[in-house]
């Protein structure tokens, strides 16, 4: 036997999601809710493949959004809960959120009637519960469903579709303490091994920690497969990214931070504008990029840059101070261009000086998204008889 719930699969950005209603998923538990995204996704998959599921075995082809009616007092019109579901365990991160499935939620809005439809661009106001942070996509809009159809590419993802604009409404500060949540621009960690690595924590959209990939000998221009297999920088960028882990709070010591708070805050090193070779063989020219970088997640390098993770870079190379602002090249104060593994990205910023320190008005950038199969997830029953423990 199994249970059948109503689903969408969708493609955001540079990443995939099953979307679930928020009415959908109330008649069960919390925990049964987790086995049926577990089951659906088709984790944990020891072999790293989630060929039982919906999963493509990456953090960004592995993730949940559930979606529903905003309060009326809240300033938005849906809410948006995301999961980053792991792929080796039974469990799913619901801290942070993601920006690139932040595209795919206003989609849904308009396809499922959340939101009226209007031609030629529907505005969609979404409070995402994660971080308690809003934002406003902008939706094209033809025959009364969201328009997948235009000129707009992604380094990523192959062909073009409609632009989406993504703001992101004063997205500093998703953990409550500002864009510098230790309150100093860089500092210095000790890692087991005895070096001690200078890097940036900052909070906006997630949390990031950044160190300098010359510091690491690195380039900043590695590709994913040869990145991950160099497993000692590997694991020298986990290990920055549990401390900071820990430095944030979110755990009490380095143990907790490699099993408990995965999601965020993310790790990436960068560098400043270099040439390189895309995955997709297209040479980037030095003066396409105002910097470069390479991320994990999950422990596993980013095929792209996550959006939330451009999001907070651009607002990094902004604070005078971060090892990102030191090198970083931007041509426009309030544009930044970063030189990704798959290409470049560009992500608009709006900041603002107060007595306090930094304010971060909005940030804006642009994705495409498609709904790509509708109907419903079948979970077996056994699935939901083991009702794995919440992270």
């Amino acid at each position: 036997m199994q249970t059948r719930v109503p689903a969408v699969f969708m493609r955001g950005g540079t990443s995939r999601a099953i979307v679930f209603h928020e009415r959908d998923l109330a008649p069960y538990s919390e925990a049964e809710r987790t086995a049926i995204i577990l089951a659906a996704m088709g984790s944990p998959d020891p072999y790293g493949r989630q060929v039982d599921g919906l999963g493509g075995g990456i953090s960004s082809l592995s993730k949940v959004a559930i979606v529903g009616t905003a309060p009326p007092d809240s300033g938005a019109d849906v809410t948006f809960t995301f999961g980053q579901v792991e792929v080796y365990d039974a469990r799913i991160d619901w801290i942070g959120t993601c920006g690139n499935i932040s595209a795919a939620v206003p989609v849904f809005a308009v396809e499922e009637g959340l939101v009226p439809a209007v031609e030629p661009v529907t505005p969609v106001r979404v409070l995402n519960t994660n971080t308690g942070k809003r934002y406003v996509a902008r939706v094209p809009v033809r025959d009364g469903e969201a328009d997948t159809e235009g000129d707009y590419a992604i380094d990523g993802v192959p062909g073009t579709a409609a632009r989406i604009a993504l703001e992101f409404l004063e997205p500093g500060g998703s953990l409550g303490r500002g864009v510098l949540p230790t309150g100093e621009p860089r500092e210095w960690l000790t890692l087991g091994d005895g070096r001690r690595v200078e890097v940036s924590l900052v909070d906006a959209a997630n949390p990031m920690v950044y160190v300098r990939a010359a510091s690491l000998g690195a380039t900043g221009t590695e590709l994913p497969e040869a990145l991950d297999a160099e497993e000692k920088l590997r694991r020298t960028l986990d290990e920055i990214r549990d401390h900071a882990a820990v430095r944030l709070g979110l755990v009490r010591d380095l143990h907790d931070a490699a099993e408990r708070a995965r999601a965020i805050p993310k790790v990436a090193m960068v560098a400043a504008p270099t040439a390189y070779t895309s995955t997709g063989g297209v040479p980037i020219a030095v003066d396409e990029v105002d910097l470069v970088g390479r991320m994990l997640s999950m422990s596993r390098t980013h095929r792209t840059f996550a959006l939330t993770g451009a999001i907070c870079t651009a607002v990094a190379a902004a604070l005078e101070g971060t090892v990102v602002h030191d090198v970083a090249q931007p041509r426009d104060r309030d544009q930044l261009r970063i030189g990704h593994a798959a290409g470049v990205l560009d992500v608009g910023t709006r900041l603002r000086r107060t007595d306090g320190g930094w304010e971060v008005a909005s940030v804006t950038t642009y994705r495409t998204a498609r709904r790509i199969m509708e109907g419903y997830v079948r979970v077996p029953s056994r699935a939901l008889a083991r009702t794995p423990s919440l992270v």
